[in-house]
């Protein structure tokens, strides 16, 4: 399949790091995958299997929803037109009427979301980071491995969206060896950047802190 990634032209920090599993996913099926940030002429005209467009924070709701449309016609099947993330989970009624498009709500980890086999395993894949390479614009925060190693939170917070986006709080997930991968595929990186959304209320803690530093990531010598 002919496949296509979508960020849209916002300023952030950090890659995206769904679309890049999305990106491994696929490459492994033997799928050919295009990334693209913005609006972008030469992949509009062409008519793709596949597009995945992400979404970020709710205060990118003009730029994201000028994407969608920009993008919308792309695809021979509307239902091949996936849109995914933060945004598209907690605000998923709202861009469905906005734009005509049903978003996938929260992570990878379930069958029959993207209508592929093995789609379950999309979350645990180690990234593509290759991809990064396919744009100009440079993420202030690339140079890292990123992962996790939780999910979710026990808290469940009025004013925060972790509860809907991670229902299920996961206690431990190793990263030693996704960071070994990367390295051997992608190069090392620079710094180790966790994107937990509370790693203290794990019970393997300390067993976190070990792998932490037995992966290279710790004070002094």
């Amino acid at each position: 399949m002919k496949i296509l990634l979508i960020e849209s032209a916002y300023k952030n920090k950090y890659p995206p790091l769904g679309l890049m599993k999305i990106s491994a996913f696929h490459k492994e099926r033997g799928d050919e995958v295009y990334f693209v940030k913005g609006l972008n002429k030469e992949f509009r005209e062409q008519i793709w299997d596949r597009i995945y467009i992400t979404t970020l924070f709710s205060f990118y709701w003009t730029e994201t929803i000028k994407t969608i449309k920009y993008y919308e016609f792309c695809t021979e099947d509307p239902q091949n037109l996936f849109i995914g993330g933060p945004m598209a989970t907690i605000m998923a009624d709202e861009i469905e009427k906005e734009t005509g498009f049903k978003p996938v709500r929260g992570l990878l980890n379930e069958r029959g979301k993207l209508r592929l086999p093995n789609e379950h395993k999309i979350d645990n894949i180690v990234p593509d980071y290759s991809i990064l390479d396919e744009i100009d614009y440079k993420y202030p925060g690339n140079n890292a491995y990123f992962g996790y190693m939780t999910r979710g939170c026990i808290r469940k917070c009025s004013f925060c969206a972790v509860k809907i986006i991670e229902p299920e709080f996961v206690n431990y997930i190793p990263m030693k060896k996704q960071v070994e991968i990367i390295k051997k595929k992608y190069g090392e990186k620079k710094d180790l950047l966790l994107l937990d959304n509370n790693i203290l209320a794990t019970s393997d803690f300390n067993k976190i802190i070990d792998e932490i530093k037995d992966m290279g990531f710790l004070n002094g010598p």
